[in-house]
């Protein structure tokens, strides 16, 4: 009895069934109060979320599909069955998908969508089966649906949501049906239409108008005694004690009494079966889903696949099985009748073994485009988990794992191995390597999610393991992950400390491999902190290394970075010669993904140096890489950079909508840091465009994700934005208290160009202010930074801004000697003139003697005209100036 009075929980990571129902109506019956009721709360503006809630066989399914097949007003509707289990992800883009709407890849920002989608106009989603997704604390198994059904209550529109379930979830907002037995009347009448004979009002008050289990009595009656099926007969069948069990008073309550029945009337129909048929329930219950007949075929050898097909649609009559013609042929249990047949089938060993030797023979072999090209390992991984063959689950979806990674599945990755993770836990296999390998793997995943305190928890996990074993590799690895995961978060030193403790590791226990990694992580580190000499000496040990035991990747990997190292420094040619080098190692090797990388750092220094167009051609090939490897978080940063250099031409619609789809991507797969960038990216582009409030709106919800997902690097970034925002508005105060939080952050974690950056700021501030004294100060505390650590362009921006706030203050000459030297260092850089800090009209007039001898002439005039003009300009103002400083003394 236990079996049918607890729901089946999936605990292995499931599959959508979704479409129409696939659920006969013949021989409906009443049901005319329930009806009534739902159609009034489908019309109820108030009522968003309905449920039909019920024990199994009750028939919540059926009521669902009578709803969903007559009742109008919903020009769209979408039926989805999660009995298996399945994700958010999965179910989210095929409703997508069915009502015509663009299809995230997966993942957190899928709420976000669906509830868009069904703002959109008037839908009917229904999601059967519920209870399939509900931990026995009623809380939810699977990531988003808790999510989902909340934004739902809290923002829902004319389209509403039905669920059926066993057990109600823990949440609210919901209008509730408790979906009982048929009327006596209406289980009458349903005996009556299916041809059954007897005292019908008596047995329909016998068992409580209990619909599945009316069917089950008449299909047993009728497949036996098809001349006569009388409940008379019902003795012959073994169940003559069916009135004396259900009146029992040991058999309290109504849902007590009908499982009893339930389970009476299933022992009467199982044991009328024949041997095939019965080996047939029992080796398919290993399945979840509807199956093909091939699929039944390969666990249950020796019989022909004419037999099976046949014996299948026997089993149907019988109300068994329930067959659908979606297309293909296929066939699976009512739910009820599922739990009854797994609970009298046992070990099912040999099933399973049978049903992975099938996916094997039928699993495609890469490339991979879509999940639905991997289900086939999916599949496998469930039957491993169901035999407790946690290792060889591992093994089966680690095939599939590069392809998970680069598509973005990282919620899929969460809930796979965050299931085997908790086994071994159960188990206590603590010494497991695949075990400490799925703790790092859901690190990994939750790092690429932006949810980096929980990777952090799973990475410190790991490393406890491999202290405690004693596994000095390991407790490198795991040191290396902790610091990558602190860098995310801005908490650069902390990042350093772990990288140091890895590299020490590595060196002890003569890892050369592990040691040029710890060397590029501590480069990283050290570049987010603004400390670019050191970072390339870092680099430079990596690559080092990696030339000494020739790790080609590792080599064109760590020449990449010291070609970032350079950007930053503003040494321009030598980032180029080193991302050239590093090109060349990984399309020599075939790293696709690594070819990418360096071609998008070719594109980050012609866009520096204001060669836009050779940048968007190296992004562009980029992309066309990250899209054909399937990485989309490569593919949203090409975006980006794309949307940065189409802001630098000035075209600035093109920007946004690179902007936009990066941002989209971002969200997509639940990329909580590219999606902050992304819309500091379309704060800055709509500032630049003169729409400041829109670019404040943007600035914000960038501040609101780094402050959410502790990213103190991102956060100081968007007060940066803010304070330019504010500046151009003439804001000039609240400019200077987000320049000011901007500064202590960059301060705080150490990050010396961002602290440059950000007392340039507040030099302009001040300058726009008329204090050009304080201006100053600020400018001069950023230049001693910029020549600190090497940034070249960073300082002649700030020469610059001397030379102009010397000359406001009437200190002509200290004006013109800061900018003399901002002009030499950018003629030393070589930067085109449409990288330099010049106002518009003076690039254009460039421009135009740049274009030949004609237009330098008509320059050289309009000079000459000009000059008399601004020499008068120039002892007018001085002669002001003069007479200024007479009255003030």
């Amino acid at each position: 009895m236990e079996w049918l009075e607890r729901s089946t929980k999936v605990e292995s990571p499931g599959v959508l069934k979704a479409g129409n129902p696939g659920k006969s109506l013949a021989y409906w019956q009443g049901r005319t109060a329930e009806i009534a009721q739902i159609q009034q709360w489908l019309t109820d503006q108030n009522t968003f979320l309905i449920g039909i809630e019920g024990i199994g066989g009750t028939g919540k399914s059926m009521l669902a599909t009578k709803i969903y097949e007559e009742i109008p007003n919903f020009p769209k509707r979408f039926w989805a069955d999660v009995s298996n289990g399945a994700g958010f992800s999965d179910l989210a883009r095929k409703v997508l998908t069915e009502f015509g709407f663009p299809v995230p890849e997966q993942e957190a920002q899928l709420v976000e969508a669906l509830v868009r989608c069904l703002r959109s106009g008037q839908f009917l989603l229904i999601i059967d089966n519920l209870e399939s997704l509900l931990q026995p604390d009623r809380h939810w198994g699977s990531l988003f649906y808790g999510d989902f059904f909340q934004a739902w209550v809290e923002s829902g529109s004319n389209s509403k949501v039905l669920i059926t379930t066993r057990e109600r979830p823990e949440l609210k907002g919901f209008e509730w049906l408790s979906l009982k037995g048929l009327q006596v009347d209406e289980g009458v009448a349903l005996l009556t239409a299916l041809g059954i004979g007897g005292d019908l009002t008596q047995f329909v008050e016998l068992v409580d108008g209990h619909p599945l289990l009316l069917r089950l009595v008449s299909d047993l009656l009728k497949e036996e005694y098809s001349q006569d099926p009388d409940l008379s007969r019902l003795a012959d069948l073994g169940l003559g004690n069916l009135r004396q069990l259900l009146t029992n008073s040991q058999v309290v309550g109504i849902h007590r009494r009908e499982n009893v029945g339930m389970v009476l009337v299933l022992d009467a129909s199982f044991n009328r079966l024949s041997e095939l048929q019965k080996a047939l329930l029992l080796n398919i219950s290993v399945y979840r889903g509807a199956v093909e007949s091939a699929a039944v075929v390969a666990v249950l050898p020796g019989s022909s696949a004419a037999e099976i097909e046949e014996e299948l649609r026997n089993l149907v009559k019988r109300s068994l099985l329930v067959e659908k013609l979606n297309g293909k042929r296929r066939f699976e249990f009512q739910p009820v009748v599922l739990e009854y047949v797994r609970y009298q089938a046992g070990d099912r060993t040999e099933a399973h073994q049978r049903a992975i030797d099938y996916y094997r023979s039928i699993a495609k072999q890469p490339p991979w485009t879509t999940k639905d090209d991997v289900k086939e390992y999916l599949e496998i991984f469930h039957h491993f988990y169901q035999l407790q063959n946690y290792d060889s689950a591992f093994d089966s979806i680690w095939i599939c794992h590069d392809f998970l990674t680069l598509r973005g599945y990282y919620i899929d990755k969460v809930e796979l191995y965050g299931q085997l993770v908790s086994k071994w836990v159960e188990i206590g296999d603590r010494d497991n390597w695949n075990y400490r390998a799925s703790l790092t793997l859901l690190g990994n995943a939750y790092n690429s999610l932006g949810q980096y305190q929980q990777a952090i928890e799973f990475y410190q996990q790991s490393l406890e393991i491999s202290r405690e074993i004693g596994d000095r590799n390991g407790e490198g690895s795991s040191l290396g992950n902790l610091g990558i995961a602190y860098n995310s978060l801005g908490e650069y030193q902390r990042a350093i400390e772990f990288h140091q403790q890895s590299l020490e590791i590595f060196r002890e226990i003569g890892d050369r491999n592990g040691e040029g990694s710890s060397f590029n992580n501590l480069g990283n580190a050290y570049k987010s902190l603004g400390e670019y000499q050191r970072a390339i000496e870092f680099h430079q040990q990596s690559l080092e290394i990696s030339r000494e035991i020739g790790d080609r990747n590792g080599e064109g990997n760590s020449l990449g970075n010291l070609g970032n190292a350079y950007l930053s420094l503003g040494e321009y040619q030598r980032a180029i010669e080193f991302h050239q080098q590093s090109l060349e190692i990984l399309r020599e090797i075939g790293d696709r993904n690594g070819e990418g990388n360096s071609l998008m750092g070719l594109g980050n220094v012609y866009d520096c140096l204001g060669q836009y167009q050779r940048a968007i051609e190296f992004y562009q090939q980029s992309l066309e890489i990250k899209r054909e490897i399937g990485d989309r978080n490569g593919e949203g940063a090409s975006f980006n950079n794309l949307g940065s250099v189409y802001n630098s031409l000035g075209q600035y619609q093109q920007a946004i909508e690179f902007h936009q789809q990066s941002l989209e991507i971002s969200r997509e797969i639940g990329d909580r840091n590219g999606e902050g960038s992304s819309l500091g990216n379309l704060g800055s582009t709509y500032r630049f465009l003169g729409q400041y409030q829109r670019a404040i709106e943007f600035y914000q919800q960038s501040l609101e994700i780094s402050r959410e997902i502790g990213d103190r690097n991102g956060e100081g970034n968007s007060l940066m934005g803010l304070g330019n925002a504010y500046k151009s508005l003439g804001e000039y105060q609240r400019a200077i208290e987000f320049y000011q939080q901007s500064l202590e952050i960059s301060r705080e974690i150490g990050d010396r160009n961002g602290e440059g950056n950000s007392l340039m700021g507040l030099g302009n501030a001040y300058k726009s202010l008329g204090e050009y004294q304080r201006a100053i100060e600020f400018y001069q505390q950023s230049l001693e930074i910029s020549r600190e650590i090497g940034d070249r362009n960073g300082e002649g921006n700030s020469l610059m801004g001397l030379g102009v706030a010397y000359h406001q203050c009437g200190r002509i000459q200290e004006g013109f000697a800061a900018s003399y030297q901002a002009q030499q260092i950018f003629q030393e850089l070589e930067l085109p003139i449409d990288a330099m800090p010049y106002p518009q009209w003076l690039k254009s007039l460039i421009k135009l003697a740049q274009r030949g001898r004609l237009q330098l002439i008509l320059c050289f005039i309009f000079g000459l005209i000009a000059f008399p003009f601004a020499l008068v300009w120039l002892i007018l103002l001085l002669l002001w100036r003069l007479i200024r400083a007479q009255f003030r003394r």
